[in-house]
């Protein structure tokens, strides 16, 4: 549609042997629907730019040969002008784009005064505290990924031993005192399915992405290792405050094997 008085239809053909009336329920009018083009062959699309397509066939008809090649076919007219030119396809689905640690407060809030001028992203500061809570106890959660194989996140077993342990340990390090009262408070209220619920929400918030895939490719395989010295310094700071971390050194130990 270039223009809402001069719109583009594509339609069956036969449609137009006889002039076509719209009767306008409001004033109780019967108006001709004229001052329109046509056309028959959906790839003419692709030939023609145009600031808006509306879609109005209904569900059985798009579900149709025909359907699924005039859907296709409109993707490619309104993406293929401007990304076949693009090296990254971008998306801020959640808001924050960037998360800083309060750790130097003049330089995180000057960068991320620096940051949000941007427009199209938001950088939040967190407290150590925040950081702490917010990002550890996902250590553990990801080596309990790695030991079931990356499942997709509805398949995940919350009732497995492997699960049931990794939601023990995330626990224990949700209980760490760097985590503050508020890691306290989080642990009492964690079960085998808030992992699972959170994930599950990210991976629909951040579709196209595949989000599970995303996070095997970034925290699988060789990163886990690397994991590793931070699950050990998370259990040796628990044994220092009196905490036994028994679950989190038995997942470590799982993955050690």
């Amino acid at each position: 549609m270039t223009s809402p008085h001069n719109p583009t239809v594509l339609i069956r053909a036969e449609e137009l042997k006889q002039p076509q009336f719209l009767y306008w329920l409001d004033k109780q009018e019967l108006h001709e629907f004229k001052n329109y083009s046509h056309f028959t062959d959906p790839s003419s699309i692709l030939s023609s730019s145009y600031d808006y397509i509306l879609i109005t066939i209904d569900a059985k008809s798009v579900q149709s040969e025909e359907g699924e090649e005039l859907v296709k076919i409109i993707g490619q007219a309104a993406r293929d002008k401007t990304t076949k030119k693009a090296d990254v396809a971008y998306v801020d689905s959640m808001g924050n784009g960037f998360i800083l640690e309060d750790y130097v407060p003049s330089i995180s809030s000057s960068f991320s005064k620096l940051y949000n001028a941007c427009g199209v992203s938001n950088c939040v500061i967190w407290s150590s505290t925040q950081c702490a809570l917010n990002i550890f106890p996902l250590f553990a959660v990801f080596i309990g990924l790695e030991l079931l194989g990356w499942p997709k996140i509805k398949d995940i077993d919350t009732e497995s031993e492997v699960w049931r342990l990794t939601t023990a340990a995330a626990k224990e390090v949700q209980m760490l005192d760097v985590c503050g009262e508020a890691g306290t408070q989080t642990a009492q209220a964690t079960s085998e399915s808030t992992f699972v619920q959170m994930f599950a929400y990210l991976e629909e918030k951040l579709r196209p992405l595949d989000f599970q895939a995303f996070n095997q490719f970034h925290h699988g395989g060789k990163v886990v290792e690397q994991y590793r010295m931070h699950i050990e310094r998370c259990i040796s700071q628990g044994v220092a405050e009196g905490k036994p971390m028994s679950a989190l050194k038995t997942l470590l130990q799982n993955i050690n094997h």
